[in-house]
């Protein structure tokens, strides 16, 4: 059964992801890392990879990270992506709140039936929450 993802490729090209980051850095000043780290087809979505996502001390706690989220998320639903990412303690974060945070914009453990293979990330979403 062929899984319907055409619509991603009218809108991802080579330098989507990064050219997505880019935007909102400049919007928000935010410093934002993803790329692409799985290219799709007709039977399996792309993997976009949330590198790092660091909102700057004096902005913590105003909502610009649950903003920058939801753009991300609106994003990866327009594009029919996956977006994994691994919470990490490095820039100052707890990783048992991020990980409260990123289950808010639909991101589930990346093991048992929803597992994908293609990455090694802890956290997974897939759009529509649906995986393949």
């Amino acid at each position: 059964m062929k899984l319907l993802l055409e619509n991603w490729r009218q809108y991802l090209t080579e330098d989507a992801a990064e050219d997505f980051a880019r935007e909102i850095r400049k919007e928000h000043g935010i410093e934002l890392w993803m790329h692409e780290r799985f290219k799709g087809d007709e039977y399996v979505r792309p993997i976009i990879t949330l590198e790092s996502i660091v909102v700057p001390k004096e902005h913590r706690g105003t909502g610009v990270g649950t903003l920058v989220m939801n753009k991300i998320v609106e994003w990866a639903e327009a594009n029919d992506v996956i977006i994994s990412l691994t919470p990490s303690s490095d820039f100052g974060g707890k990783v048992a709140r991020l990980k409260k945070f990123y289950s808010n914009f639909g991101f589930v453990p990346n093991k048992g039936r929803k597992k994908e293979y293609r990455t090694r990330d802890t956290l997974i979403r897939y759009p529509r929450g649906k995986a393949q």
